[in-house]
């Protein structure tokens, strides 16, 4: 059996602007669409490619073992790296993960024109707006690099959640207007072919083939990762696919688009303590994992565990009131001390987070008041790794 793409078409009718194609996964024939959306007046001239959907069932294949075949053509470069350098990146994160044939034509470069300048993801998280800072506000960013354009996707992150999508959508419009930016993106229901998969595994993929579908509209795409350079590429809970960013996304270059890694030479430390000090960006910020429920008293809830991990950060550093206004304080008070269980509980327990333990070194060098309760617990936390923080913090 093959995954098998064939029957290429784009919709751009009055109430449409859509790329699919007919796909024949586990056997079954379906249409997959890429719906796309937004404000940029050149959203809709585009020639359409097989591209964005080679990359987005080549993960899907290697699980299944099973060969990829396109009916049409693929970009040359990207073809070659899809057939080796990309199978052999993923196949780090998962050696079950096999390596399987493509069979496509290659397409060589020249068919459309594209226009210049960078393009990022905003979602308005600490990585997303550290972006922002490094990549669009910094005036020393060369102006062929520098940010033109936001993109958030549709392509998995929240199930079939469609009520905090269209939250999150609204909020990234509030941002990208602030910047006078155009927002634009692609919605695209993949459930079947990652079936059972946790999105930290495959988000890569998945939005890069997302953002193929719209890369008429920038030269350079900047991927903000919340993994460090060198991470150990393991398949957890709390780690994926962005440890082989570094090297997986430059891969995906085309003749017209190049992809960029960001960040990752930064601790998440480093980042937060950035955005907090930057008025704009703080007043803008969305951490929040509870989703947008309808009796929420602010943005952010105030107690899920980004939340309550970026507010005991501002807390060490006297920044609570610079955040009062879009995260609920009430609630991170009352459970101030669920999150101090938590960050031990990933400090000291059988799953540790490398992002946990250095927040906690980082309280316990800036004088954290830790509740009497929770402090013996802390000693043992930094005899076991040390009290010094990442230095770049």
């Amino acid at each position: 059996m093959a995954i098998i793409i064939r029957n290429l078409e784009s919709d751009f009718s009055a109430d449409a602007c859509a790329v699919s194609a007919e796909v024949a996964l586990d056997g079954v024939p379906r249409r997959l669409a890429f719906h796309r959306f937004g404000n940029h007046p050149d959203l809709r001239e585009r020639t359409d490619t097989f591209d964005p959907f080679a990359v987005a069932l080549l993960l899907p294949a290697m699980i299944r073992g099973e060969p990829l075949v396109i009916e049409g053509a693929i970009d040359e470069r990207l073809l070659l790296a899809l057939k080796g350098p990309v199978q052999g990146t993923l196949a780090l994160l998962d050696p079950a993960w096999r390596r399987v044939p493509i069979e496509a034509d290659a397409r060589r470069p020249g068919l459309t024109t594209h226009a210049a300048g960078g393009a990022a993801a905003m979602s308005g998280g600490i990585d997303s707006m550290h972006l922002a800072l490094h990549r669009l506000l910094d005036p020393a960013v060369p102006e062929s690099l520098k940010v033109r354009l936001f993109i958030h996707h549709h392509v998995g992150a929240h199930g079939d959640d469609d009520h905090v999508f269209d939250e999150q959508l609204a909020h990234a419009r509030r941002i990208a207007d602030s910047f006078g930016l155009p927002l634009v993106g692609a919605r695209c229901r993949l459930h079947d072919a990652y079936r059972g998969m946790r999105f930290v595994h495959c988000q890569t993929m998945r939005n890069v083939a997302a953002s193929m579908t719209l890369d008429h509209l920038f030269s350079h795409f900047h991927y903000a990762s919340s993994e460090p350079f060198g991470a150990r590429a393991a398949r957890t809970r709390f780690a994926g696919i962005a440890t082989l960013e570094p090297q997986l996304l430059p891969l995906f270059n085309t003749d017209h688009v190049s992809w960029h890694a960001f960040s990752g030479d930064t601790t998440r430390l480093r980042k937060t303590a950035e955005v907090l000090a930057d008025e704009r960006l703080r007043s803008l910020l969305l951490v929040c994992m509870r989703g947008f429920r309808r009796d929420r008293a602010a943005l952010n809830c105030g107690r899920c565990y980004k939340c309550a991990r970026l507010l005991l950060h501002a807390e060490a550093i006297g920044a609570l009131d610079a955040v009062a206004d879009t995260f609920d304080m009430a609630a991170y008070r009352r459970g101030r001390n669920h999150s101090v269980m938590r960050l031990l509980r990933f400090s000291l327990g059988p799953t540790r987070n490398a992002a946990d333990i250095d927040l906690l070194r980082f309280l316990a060098v800036n004088g954290f008041d830790f509740p009497r309760w929770s402090r013996p617990a802390v000693a043992a936390a930094l005899l076991l790794h040390g009290r010094r923080h990442s230095p770049d913090a």
